[in-house]
This record gives structure tokens, C-alpha cells and sequence, in this order.
């Protein structure tokens, strides 16, 4: 039975899901057949819903039913806290909710556990007064088990070693670039899949950061930068663009090419972007101010890479699911740990139920258990 209190709740999350969505009150009451001032009392918990009608309104909101009657996850619950009042992206924090209670529900079945590597560098304080960028980022690749000074490719691959599961979700243009939560131990990267090739892989990076500085969430999402973001702007780029690999492969590339040839040749080996390779060039010395000011006045296009015998690698493009989830899924599938319809949304239409595999037998004796 649910109280009033509850009523409340599950109005609210009407109102959430409606707005979300981006209808008003006049165009949901017109899609589920109701007056206007049925759906204001219902979103205001002074009108109960039947199970009828729930089901209805989850069809019409495309959310799930259990997200009317459930709480999310602690942390989304604190991060929405943190944000109250400043600009927010509805459709970005309900992916991260979603995405939030599919880790959940496959770490409570035990598919999924927390990697140790969260919260390593939690003594190492962005911001602080003995912050230093590049040890840390050092340290982050050596967690990652990668070259110091190489460039990181298939970046989606690699955080996953340290229990960061990335997502990259077509968000909409004026959607922020990521978010990061823990759930359950487990680490949560949402990117959005709308900004460029560079901006997706440095936003990761990003939120790597949050997660090995054993962060609960980041606020990134429609707030201001504060100087603990920027310390982890800091530490993303030099993850992606080491000090020492760079300087080496730059006064290599100096023998044979020009400083705009080099520069594409690098950017696009590092796989980040243009404005970010420049910025870190200059930081290290590498490029002169004028130098700086020239390259940064004219942005290579598609042919200049091509010219450079180079091609711009998109990784992350959306959708785009961790391996990580989606193995721990199907595992849970074959387990009969989760029904194929759970698996199936976990996955987000990467998988049909149908093309599910074999599902285990499931031992005698357990039946026996079942039947006591």
C-alpha cells in the first residue's frame, strides 16, 4: 500500500519523467486522456494512480515502471543535492540514474564487484597546496598497467581495468559533457556522445579522475568550475598527453616536418583535441608563443590529417556500452541471476532477447533447495 508521503514521491517523479521528456501538463493529460487538472494532481500526490494508469504512463514517458515507485541510488540522490538550484540536464541525470540502478542490480546479483583501484589516489588532493599534476597522472597510468609515455588508445578499454564503466549516450547539444557516480563501489562515467572525438576521450579522462580520487560523484554536469575541476582538467590532459612521450615524439617529428605538420601528426596519435595539444605544446615549451598564436588561429581540417598520411579515430561514439556491463549481463542471463528483459534493457538494444546464448542447467540439487 502506498501512504501519502509516497504518493508525493511518485508525483514528483511524474513531473521529472513529463519535463524530462519535454511535454507539459496540457500535452501528457492529452496523451493519456485525461483532463489537465488530472495530471497537475497527480504530479502534486493528491491523486492516486491505478496500476492501469501507471503502466500507461510509463509507456507514454518511456521510463521504466519501477522508476515511478523506487528511490534511485544513494548517490544520484546526493549528486541532484549538490546541483539543486543550478542548471540542470534532465535527460543527462535520468541516463545517469538509469545507468546507476542497471550497476546496481548486477552488483547485487554478483556480477559485478568493486576494483581496488578506487579512491588509490585519494591522497593525492587536486587543488591542494602540494598538488602536482604530473606525478599523479603518472600514477593513474601505472593503476591503468599502460606505457608512461605512450598515447592511450581505446581509452573505454583501459578505465575499465580500474572499475570505471564509461558510457557514451547521444545527449542532445545542450547537454554537458559527463557525469561520474559510484554505485555500490562501482564507478559510473555517462559521456556525451554529441561532443567532438577529443572532448569525449578528455571528459573520460575526466571522470577517471574523480574515480581514483575516490569521489562518490561529480557535480560536472550544468555547474561552474570550481578549483578542484580544474586540478582534474589539469590531470585528464596530462594523462592523455605525457610530458615526457610528447617532447620525444615532437623533436623526432621536428627532423622531417614543419611545426603545423608536427603538431597534427602528434594530436591526432594522442587522439586529442586540436586546442588541448596546442595548449599542452606551449605549456611544455615546446612551441613558441607566436608559434602558439599562428596554429591555434586555424584549425586542421579532415584533409590536412589526410595529408599528413593521419586519420581522426572516433572512440566513444554512441551508443556505446562497457564490455564490462555487458558481459557481467549476459553472465547473470546464463546464471539465471536476471530475466532476458533485464538483461535486454541493461544492454540498451545492443543485444535482442532471441540472440541471448544457452542459459545454464541449473544443478539438481538447487532445485531440490527451492522445493523445501
Amino acid at each position: 500500500m502506498i501512504d501519502g508521503q509516497e504518493w508525493h514521491q511518485v508525483g514528483a517523479r511524474v513531473a521529472e519523467a513529463r519535463r524530462a521528456r519535454g511535454y507539459s501538463q496540457d500535452r501528457l493529460a492529452h496523451e493519456l486522456g485525461v483532463d489537465r487538472t488530472a495530471v497537475t494532481k497527480i504530479e502534486a500526490g493528491r491523486r492516486q494512480i491505478n496500476s492501469l494508469e501507471l503502466v500507461r504512463l510509463a509507456e507514454v514517458l518511456g521510463r521504466p515502471l519501477q522508476w515511478f515507485v523506487s528511490v534511485p541510488p544513494a548517490a544520484v540522490i546526493s549528486r541532484r543535492a549538490a546541483v539543486a538550484g543550478q542548471r540542470s540536464d534532465q535527460k543527462g541525470d535520468l541516463a545517469i540514474e538509469d545507468i546507476a540502478r542497471d550497476l546496481a542490480v548486477l552488483a547485487d546479483v554478483r556480477v559485478l564487484t568493486p576494483n581496488p583501484a578506487k579512491g588509490s589516489l585519494r591522497s593525492i588532493k587536486p587543488g591542494a597546496a602540494d598538488w602536482s599534476v604530473e606525478p599523479a597522472a603518472s600514477e593513474a597510468r601505472s593503476l591503468l598497467g599502460v606505457d608512461p609515455c605512450a598515447p592511450l588508445h581505446n581509452l573505454a578499454d583501459l578505465v575499465e581495468r580500474v572499475g570505471l564503466f564509461p558510457y557514451s549516450l547521444a545527449l542532445g547539444e545542450s547537454a554537458a559533457d559527463g557525469a561520474y557516480v559510484e554505485v555500490e563501489g562501482l564507478g559510473v562515467a555517462v559521456i556525451n556522445g554529441e561532443i567532438d572525438p577529443g572532448r569525449r576521450r578528455s571528459t573520460l579522462a575526466h571522470e577517471l579522475g574523480h574515480h581514483l580520487f575516490g569521489d562518490a560523484y561529480s557535480v560536472d554536469w550544468g555547474t561552474d568550475t570550481n578549483g578542484a575541476e580544474c586540478a582534474i582538467d589539469s590531470f585528464a590532459i596530462n594523462l592523455l598527453f605525457p610530458r615526457k612521450g610528447v617532447t620525444r615524439r615532437w623533436h623526432d617529428l621536428r627532423k622531417d616536418l614543419e611545426p603545423r605538420q608536427a603538431a597534427i601528426v602528434v594530436s591526432a596519435e594522442y587522439r586529442i583535441s586540436w586546442t588541448a595539444a596546442l595548449r599542452q605544446l606551449r605549456a611544455f615549451e615546446l612551441i613558441s608563443k607566436g608559434e602558439f598564436g599562428l596554429l591555434d588561429s586555424r584549425s586542421p581540417t579532415r584533409a590536412d590529417y589526410l595529408e599528413c598520411n593521419m586519420r581522426v579515430v572516433e572512440e566513444l561514439q554512441p551508443p556505446y556500452i562497457p564490455t564490462g556491463v555487458s558481459a557481467a549481463a549476459i553472465r547473470a542471463y546464463r546464471s539465471h541471476r536476471l530475466s532476458g528483459e533485464r538483461v535486454a534493457d541493461i544492454l540498451r538494444g545492443e543485444i535482442e532477447i532471441d540472440d541471448l546464448p544457452v542459459r545454464d542447467e541449473v544443478p539438481l540439487d538447487a532445485l531440490r533447495g527451492e522445493l523445501r
